[in-house]
């Protein structure tokens, strides 16, 4: 699956996920500021993503673990949404695409 580029992989599910968050947004469930804060780590990821940086593969799946734990806060909470389920498996997949890129990253160099 990753072979072939897992920059695609990458800038889709960081496109996925602040499109999601930014569905909150519209629906009232979420606070612009916090938004624009929840979004700055995937915006400052990108550019290390797209040079194929196997470091910073290694220390956004970190990252993902935290907006995992927040998520599924909010998942298995009193009152789900169906975008915060949506979030929540976006970042599992996020979670799996940032521990196998840098063995796929390394191997194709």
């Amino acid at each position: 699956m990753l072979n072939k580029n897992p920059k695609v992989y990458t800038n889709t599910l960081i496109i996925l996920l602040i499109f999601t968050k930014f569905l909150t947004v519209v629906a009232g469930r979420t606070e612009l500021y916090f938004f624009i804060f929840w979004s700055l780590p995937f915006l400052i990821f990108a550019p290390f993503a797209n040079k194929l940086s196997i470091k910073s593969y290694q220390s956004f799946a970190f990252i993902l673990l935290i907006y995992f734990m927040s998520s599924s806060l909010r998942v298995f909470g009193i009152s789900p949404y169906k975008f915060d389920l949506l979030e929540l498996l976006l970042i599992v997949v996020f979670f799996i695409l940032c521990i196998f890129a840098p063995k796929n990253i390394r191997k194709n160099m």
